[in-house]
């Protein structure tokens, strides 16, 4: 169970010094570096060392907190006790909002890692403080780098990507900002000054970050997909973001200038079934056209709160590195457990019953408990996980198989399958035809799950086979029914 890179050629971990001085006094004066107790893809008893590093590597992973004392202006401003209690008194407000507003960083001089999320969420740390650790990884060297940290739900913890893109004038692109820390911060700006926020979809979690950025960046650019929206009241997307959008990207239908779905082209170029180039009506072309290309999914409907809202969803395409980069659509669950995982989670969620003890940390545990968290992020209410009564779940024989099932391929997530693309095949169909017919790529990079997938046009549409036939590529039955069919058959729109 060995990790596996599951890009072509081996995308290459930077390392950096422990940010902390307990870290930092464990670590080598060489240039390589233990990674850190919580490298739950290892067994517990060997030593791993990361790779010797480059001195280019090495200055991209310095010491956050020495890079902020290098140059203090860096240093996101601290909220004073008085905003704090301010944001606590307005989370109410916030929360009737439906979480639009977006989240701000506080500085800590002791840990790199920590922000305050001043707007109630469904992830941790629902509200308040938290900390999370950042990776930066180079996917194309000198051209498509990846920020990762852990998006976590209680016990639950799964990658959640950030895709940074090295423009030609030395600039960057920002997809889906993550946690605003100072390690983040530091690490994005490692790649070169960022001149344009993208984000890609309406989940919460891709855009809850793009105020605290935008705050860190305040040159820069924003670009959203259509159909922001909040409920159960809609909250503007200057509240939102902070600002008004520089730009929202999608095509223009009809002489109400709304925004259809389509690939977005250059003036003058023409795709097969599109040739509109115009965008919202306050802003031009993104400049990036020429160097990322953008493609925008009409993705189903949703009945939320009494509203009727129209989802979407932009893909773009690196065309130098041929690089596909997504949000949603596709993900690759990996058997190999990754690295931010925290053992502690992954030993108490792969316990039999929750009446059991916390088991030994061998790394046959670990793997167990990787598993069944796949499964319940995945599914919500997996099959083999049975209430017996009130404060007892226990998990049944099979569980292993439809792990299996779900495992090691490029796959639509089941969630976006059941309550998105099953609304209106033929659209997503369409989609799939643009992307696998216009566009040339090697590598997928969702923001979940596993990054980059050596993956091209064939397998990104045979991740889609079942817009033909529902029955290819089925989901377990028994995992469907329990969480994803329910929640599908109430709020989708047909």
């Amino acid at each position: 169970l060995a990790s596996r890179a599951p890009a072509p050629g081996a995308p290459r971990v930077i390392p950096r010094a422990r940010a902390n001085r307990r870290r930092a006094a464990r670590a080598s004066a060489a240039d390589t570096e233990r990674l850190p107790p919580r490298d739950a893809s290892t067994r517990p008893e060997d030593t791993f060392r990361e790779p010797a590093s480059s001195s280019a590597c090495r200055e991209r992973g310095a010491s956050t907190t020495e890079a902020v004392a290098r140059n203090p202006a860096k240093r996101t401003r601290a909220s004073s006790r008085r905003a704090m209690l301010a944001a606590a008194v307005s989370a109410p407000l916030a929360s009737a909002a439906g979480g639009a507003l977006a989240t701000g960083a506080v500085d800590s001089m002791v840990d790199p890692r920590s922000y305050f999320q001043d707007v109630p969420t469904l992830f941790a740390p629902l509200y308040g403080e938290d900390s999370r650790e950042t990776r930066l990884i180079e996917i194309v060297p000198g051209e498509v780098y990846a920020l990762e940290q852990n998006l976590a739900l209680g016990p639950l913890e799964t990658p959640l990507r950030c895709v940074v893109v090295k423009l030609k004038d030395g600039t960057t692109w920002v997809h889906a900002p993550l946690a605003p820390t100072n390690e983040f911060f530091e690490l994005a700006e490692s790649v070169g000054p960022v001149k344009h926020v993208v984000v890609p979809t309406y989940a919460l979690e891709h855009k809850i970050f793009a105020k605290p950025a935008l705050e860190r960046w305040p040159s820069a650019k924003l670009w959203v997909a259509p159909g922001q929206f909040a409920f159960p009241v809609n909250v503007p997307a200057a509240k939102v973001f902070g600002r008004e959008p520089d730009g929202v990207l999608g095509v223009r239908g009809d002489a109400s200038g709304d925004v259809c779905d389509g690939a977005m082209t250059l003036p003058g170029e023409t795709f097969t079934d599109v040739s509109v180039s115009l965008t919202n009506a306050n802003a031009s072309d993104p400049p990036w056209l020429d160097e990322i290309a953008c493609d925008v999914l009409r993705c189903g409907r949703f009945a939320i709160a009494g509203q009727d809202v129209t989802l979407y969803e932009a893909t773009f395409l690196h065309k130098k590195s041929k690089t596909l980069i997504v949000t949603d659509c596709v993900a690759y669950v990996p058997r190999a457990i990754p690295v931010l995982q925290t053992p502690e989670k992954l030993l108490l969620v792969g316990k039999r019953s929750t009446d059991d003890p916390q088991p030994p940390d061998t790394f046959e545990n670990r793997v167990a408990g990787w598993k069944k968290m796949a499964l319940l992020v995945t599914y919500f209410f997996p099959e083999h996980e049975e209430l017996v009564r009130p404060g007892l779940v226990e998990w049944s024989d099979g569980w292993e198989e439809n792990f299996d099932a779900l495992a090691e391929r490029l796959l639509v997530p089941p969630v976006v399958r059941a309550t998105l693309y099953n609304q209106n095949p033929e659209r997503v169909k369409t989609y799939v035809d643009r992307v696998c017919k216009e566009w040339e790529f090697d590598k997928v990079v969702p923001a979940h799950w596993a990054g980059p997938v050596a993956a091209g046009p064939a397998e990104f549409e045979r991740a889609f086979r079942f817009l033909e036939d529902n029955s290819l590529d089925a989901f377990p039955e028994g995992d469907m029914k329990r969480g994803l069919k329910p929640i599908a058959d109430s709020v989708a729109r047909r």
